[in-house]
């Protein structure tokens, strides 16, 4: 294979163990091999599964997709998350009869973390615009016309996406939660919108799990939950959170209580993770007015007023994700052309170099190492952040650390890393490139020239990177704009959807579906009911044979990707419709049919053709089976909106 290093061997005793320690990894088509010194991104090899004895069973293809080495000694963050590519004739076999339980079933969350907080009341009022981002979050609203940035009573106009959880499970959030991760990083919950909606048993959380500082678990629900200490906190709890401080904030800015919002999301986000944003809005007694893709919402910003006829290319680099998105403007009217994006690209990728650069450089200059120390990581983590945001202005920095111990240097040093701006691109350059290829692969879609566009929006922290403007300068051919606020301008437009709503100004949006919906089929492989870039809302009608000739079971497994085998895509749920009844008719379908609406969320209903019996499903959260850790119901949140 192009790329190949090396191979690795797995021993495997037992049938049980294959399924017990490998069996998700295989039907997932991810995993997580640990390691101090992971390879690059990109590698490719050889992984041989083996008998005791030696003998290989069957052989599996790997490429590297992330890679990140030890922070600190045993680090089991350290190494790299792989995708599974190929697979020999035995490990296809194996696969196929691999019985491993994966929770599939879609329906209400029952989840008393998320239901005891209450329902959010069918509002009245203004209706502000969130930004829930991966690493900071902003609301805003539009007032006489004009969408502004709401500040909150310290006077911030972006609150980190962060949470502190106390052993009395009470709930900080935002910059006071911020200051906790200097002395108990292990307590805080960030970077959690990358797995929001996600089902523990999936190929991103088999391959990317692992890049915390926090556990990652299944919740009741089988989705995702972030563990601290013996609690399980979902991530939908997380989120709701931070609604609840905007929310705050909010009400506290306008004097009136803020009770709908419309919320952004990556473009590529799926039906189950728009649906955990909904219920987390739910949970922080908010009426989600709308669900709005954080690309077209920067769109909407820098288009408004301008009366613009456009071709503009949204490049939105955060803190935790990419997304890029091809769209025409016409006055109000903003049509999303294609879109595509990276949950796993963003600014933390560029922090995580510039860390474990300086903490190489304090070992060989100072001659401590603070690895086993996660309170002075963070410390350096924290210095490297302030001098990546100084690169953005000046030709140097310093990362600086003063009074940094370590275990077995009791007495303090003041640490100092000179760093240049030309060696932390060095550092990053693979991180730009990775996302240029995002925006190719935007262009094609569809079907643009880069001199096709008019202008190049950037948004997103990250963007201000020199290096990033800089390259997008040399691939169009043109500065980027500046006409759109990196850190507020998805707030600001999200704030001018939901002012639209309220008829207070004109907004005319056209999404696509960012991925295809796909039908199963009996042999294990799909076909497409609707496909990517289809305009929303989208409405398709087919019919479901029986399970075998003859009989009344009817089945539609509905997934979502696109991959022609349905092991590689995502299932969104299933239809089933038993009956005693037998057919006169062996080749009788039951029909169904599928919509999906402006904002991405999924419906299908399926009837049976001799009973008129009909089945409907709605993408919503998994239902919990009341087991697993305990899951914090009755958390206090605190400091949601602390006094000054």
């Amino acid at each position: 294979m192009a790329g190949q290093s090396q191979s690795f061997r797995i021993t495997i005793a037992s049938g049980a163990e294959l399924i017990e320690k490998h069996g998700l990894d295989l039907k997932t088509g991810g995993m997580f091999i640990p390691s101090e010194s992971p390879l690059p991104i990109g590698t490719e090899f050889p992984i041989e599964y083996c008998s005791p004895s030696g003998k290989t069973l069957f052989v599996v293809g790997a490429k590297v997709v992330y890679s990140r080495p030890a922070t600190v000694p045993g680090d089991k963050t350290a190494g790299m998350g792989l995708e599974l590519v190929n697979f020999d004739e035995k490990a296809r076999q194996v696969i196929a009869k691999l019985d491993v339980p994966v929770d599939s079933r879609v329906s209400r969350s029952d989840s008393l973390a998320i239901d005891d907080l209450g329902s959010a009341p069918l509002g009245d009022g203004p209706i502000v615009g969130i930004d829930l981002g991966t690493t900071n979050s902003c609301v805003a609203v539009v007032r006489d016309g004009v969408p502004v940035v709401i500040t909150t009573q310290q006077g911030y106009e972006t609150v980190p996406s962060v949470i502190y959880l106390s052993e009395d499970h009470q709930i900080v959030v935002g910059h006071a939660a911020l200051q906790k991760m200097v002395l108990e990083p292990q307590r805080c919950v960030y970077g959690s919108k990358r797995f929001i909606g996600r089902r523990f048993a999936s190929k991103e959380v088999r391959t990317f799990g692992h890049f915390f500082h926090y556990d990652l678990a299944p919740a009741k629900s089988g989705l995702v939950a972030a563990k601290v200490g013996t609690a399980l906190i979902p991530l939908e709890l997380v989120a709701a959170s931070i609604l609840s401080y905007l929310k705050a904030a909010a009400t506290h800015f306008l004097g009136t209580e803020v009770k709908r919002a419309v919320i952004t999301v990556p473009a590529y986000f799926g039906e189950l993770q728009r649906q955990a944003v909904r219920e987390a809005g739910r949970a922080a007694k908010l009426e989600v007015a709308q669900i709005v893709n954080e690309p077209t919402a920067a769109a909407v910003a820098y288009g408004f007023k301008r009366e613009l006829k456009s071709t503009v290319l949204v490049y939105d680099y955060g803190g935790g994700t990419f997304d890029a998105s091809a769209l025409r403007i016409e006055g109000s009217t903003m049509r999303v052309l294609a879109s595509n994006g990276d949950p796993f690209l963003g600014g933390s990728d560029f922090d995580d170099r510039l860390t474990e650069f300086a903490l190489m450089t304090i070992e060989r200059t100072h001659g401590i190492n603070v690895r086993s120390d996660p309170a002075s990581v963070q410390r350096v983590r924290f210095a490297c952040e302030e001098a990546k945001r100084a690169l953005s202005e000046a030709d140097n920095a310093i990362i600086q650390v003063p009074y940094l111990t370590s275990a077995g240097s009791p007495t303090p040093v003041n640490a100092f890393v000179p760093i240049s701006r030309d060696l932390f691109e060095s550092l990053t350059e693979d991180l730009v490139v990775r996302s240029l290829d995002i925006v190719q692969s935007v262009l094609d879609a569809a079907g643009l020239k880069t001199t096709d566009l008019d202008d190049i929006v950037v948004v997103g922290g990250q963007s201000r990177s020199p290096a990033i403007r800089r390259m997008l300068t040399s691939r169009f051919g043109k500065q980027p704009s500046r006409n759109a606020h990196p850190d507020h301008a998805i707030a600001l437009g999200a704030a001018l959807v939901g002012a639209a709503a309220l008829r207070q100004v004109r907004v005319d949006l056209h999404e696509i579906l960012s991925q295809s919906i796909r039908l199963g089929l009996p042999n294990g492989q799909t076909e497409v009911l609707l496909p990517r870039g289809q305009s929303l809302p989208a409405n398709r009608a087919f019919g479901v044979p029986s399970a075998v000739d003859g009989e009344t079971t009817f089945k539609a497994l509905i997934f979502r990707g696109e991959q022609g085998n349905a092991q590689g895509n995502e299932l969104l749920g299933e239809l089933t419709i038993p009956s005693n009844l037998a057919l006169a008719v062996t080749k009788t379908k039951a029909p169904v049919t599928l919509s999906i609406s402006a904002d991405g969320i999924l419906t299908a209903t399926m009837k049976h053709p001799m009973t008129s019996h009909t089945e409907t499903l709605e993408i919503s959260l998994p239902e919990g089976d009341g087991t697993g850790l305990m899951e914090v119901s009755d958390m206090d949140f605190v400091e949601l909106y602390p006094s000054p």
